[in-house]
């Protein structure tokens, strides 16, 4: 009988027919490495508030990077009878290291777990998807310059309509895709909130410490409310909503791309490596990538709906429904991520073809609107120069001609105001270009778009323009140094190290904050005996390292100290071990810039060796 975690008050094992039916395993398994990184903060919350012993959240968090090796490397059996990603992982847990795996659970539920791995699943994928939104915009605006000069017919009601650049057309989608990044952009601010620690959905009587988790899980926001917490889907309604948008401004590319490659229309070549053949007509180049684009916008939408469903009649707080949201939210970041990929190598290979556009462009009188408005600026009202236009083209196609192959007399004898000055307005290009309307398709106004579109995308990364951690948006700041020390202790021809209990994880020199008003000097000695526990004096002044990358952390600048001591060591502060080493047998990995101080130290001892 396989004995549940949460079996004590059942007397009967669970139904092979329930365990079938209420797993979740077989896809909830993808959030493994989410499931393992909150855990791994959780354990360390608890021994920092005292909950649990540093020992014990030794063992389990050890034991959770060694689940994450065996899961990343196929060896992990993953078991529908332990239900879920949580109860699997805890379970193996207790069989690495013992009962003592069955302190990692105090003071958490699994339904504030769930709400945390869903969290930092969306948190990652949307800056993703921001990401790949940033692409699909240069490739676009790149094949807009490209074909700056192309015409070609833009439609209302699938009629022809007016003449527009290709580039304009382009850029419409720009606009709709750019918008698309922005919503995920908002959506990431719902997303980004710890829902853990809010317990079952009330709480928990533990002392934890909630921002502790929330700094080390790098969350903007704390839930305040532990019964919304845990019963909130919004933040994933919200995301697939977006999701939804975007398919469907990508399926309305699609649908023109399969229109436009079309033998009636022919306006455009797509790319070979994007199309298929027949298996029973081989002159057929079939759009297929496009109408998959097209079609897959039905399971986005469906996801949509089914979460929007699934949601609406569920009394506060968790209830087991809840479980059926993954699938749908999988689906459609595995569907949206799939489409970016494909428009964003598919767009660069479309070739306009100019000479069928040039064709196209002579029928369905498309500068009737243009001709009005000439009308318009010689003194008729505009409802009486469309009337009179109208007339005109019925005369044209009675006559089986084009506008601008009517004869000036023809044209005067619909209104005397025309004059030979009219062919100016009847060709084409000169029409797109006299567009000049701000957002109108002018060739002048589209360069000086491109030119607007490539500044919003030419932010680079330099010494105060940053991208936000949690959307990946380019933000301006200002930093002033953060003064902090460093303090290479000498004890018995060896030099101190600790091995931290925080990110970054590895090796480093002891070292912290200088307080406000507070000397250099004294911050080194204070710090020291903080991490060390010993007594030290200072030798001397190693240096000053000020590069702005030095630490993750943003330390920018340090002074490194060198100093003695006598007696043992011991681990203290944010140290979780501490050691003795010499230069040839220095642990790994060494963090932060600390490599390279220890090498200068190495380098200045055997130089003053020699002196």
């Amino acid at each position: 009988m396989n004995k549940k975690l949460w079996g004590g008050r059942f007397s009967k094992p669970t139904d092979n027919v329930m365990e079938r039916f209420s797993e979740s395993i077989s896809f909830d398994k993808r959030l493994y490495e989410y499931d393992i990184e909150g855990s791994i903060v959780h354990a360390q919350m608890l021994a920092k508030q005292g909950i649990i012993t540093e020992d014990e959240a030794d063992k389990i968090v050890e034991g959770l990077r060694k689940i994450k090796h065996l899961i990343e490397e196929g060896e992990f059996e993953f078991r529908i009878e332990d239900e879920d990603i949580h109860m699997n992982i805890e379970r193996k847990l207790i069989e690495l290291i013992g009962k003592t795996g069955g302190k990692l659970h105090t003071a958490r539920s699994r339904n504030d777990q769930i709400a945390l791995d869903i969290r930092l699943l969306l948190r990652d994928v949307t800056i993703g998807i921001i990401d790949k939104l940033d692409e699909l915009l240069r490739v676009i605006v790149e094949l807009a310059k490209k074909y700056i000069d192309v015409v070609m017919p833009g439609f209302t009601h699938l009629q022809h309509a007016q003449p527009v650049l290709f580039s304009h057309y382009l850029l419409a989608y720009y606009e709709k895709f750019k918008r698309d990044k922005d919503r995920f952009r908002e959506t990431l601010k719902r997303i980004d909130v710890l829902p853990l620690g809010s317990g079952a959905l009330a709480g928990t009587s533990f002392p934890i410490d909630r921002r502790y988790v929330a700094e080390q899980l790098k969350f903007s926001k704390i839930s305040r409310n532990s019964m919304d917490a845990v019963s909130d889907r919004d933040f994933a309604i919200e995301f697939l909503n977006d999701v939804a948008i975007f398919a469907m401004h990508a399926s309305r590319f699609a649908e023109e791309m399969v229109i436009f490659s079309s033998q009636e229309f022919d306006f455009v070549e797509l790319p070979d490596e994007f199309c298929t053949g027949s298996s029973i007509m081989p002159q057929k180049k079939n759009p297929d990538a496009m109408e998959l684009v097209r079609g897959k916008v039905a399971r986005t939408y469906g996801n949509l709906i089914q979460m929007l469903v699934l949601m609406k009649g569920l009394p506060l707080t968790y209830n087991r429904d809840m479980q059926e949201d993954k699938e749908s939210l999988f689906d459609s970041i595995d569907t949206i991520n799939d489409v970016l990929d494909v428009l964003i190598n598919f767009i660069p290979k479309i070739k306009p073809k100019e000479e069928s556009l040039k064709k196209a462009l002579e029928k369905g009188y498309i500068t009737a609107t243009d001709l009005a408005d000439y009308l318009t600026r010689k003194g008729i009202p505009f409802r009486e120069a469309h009337k009179i236009v109208g007339e005109i083209v019925a005369y044209a196609e009675k006559n089986n001609k084009k506008l601008n192959e009517l004869s000036i007399d023809e044209l005067k004898s619909f209104s005397e105001l025309i004059e030979s000055d009219v062919l100016n307005v009847l060709h084409y290009q000169k029409a797109v270009n006299s567009r000049t309307s701000y957002g109108g398709t002018a060739k002048s106004n589209v360069l000086e778009v491109i030119k607007e579109i490539e500044k919003e995308l030419s932010v680079r990364e330099d010494g105060n323009t940053v991208s936000c951690p949690r959307c990946g948006y380019p933000v301006k700041i200002y930093r002033n140094p953060i003064p902090t020390v460093d303090i290479i202790i000498k004890v018995k021809d060896k030099i101190v190290l600790i091995r931290r209990k925080n990110e970054p994880y590895g090796w480093a020199i002891p070292g912290g904050y200088i307080d406000y008003g507070e000397s250099a000097e004294s911050a080194a000695i204070r710090e020291a005996k903080e991490e060390t526990s010993l007594d030290v004096e200072l030798e001397g002044l190693l240096g000053v390292y000020s590069d702005p990358d030095r630490d993750p952390r943003s330390h920018t600048i340090t002074t490194v100290f060198v100093a003695r001591a006598d007696g043992e060591p011991k681990a203290g502060d944010d140290a979780k071990e501490i050691g003795l080493f010499d230069e040839n047998n220095l642990p790994d990995p060494i963090v932060f810039d600390h490599k390279k101080i220890l090498k200068d130290f190495f380098e200045r001892q055997r130089n003053a060796n020699r002196d």
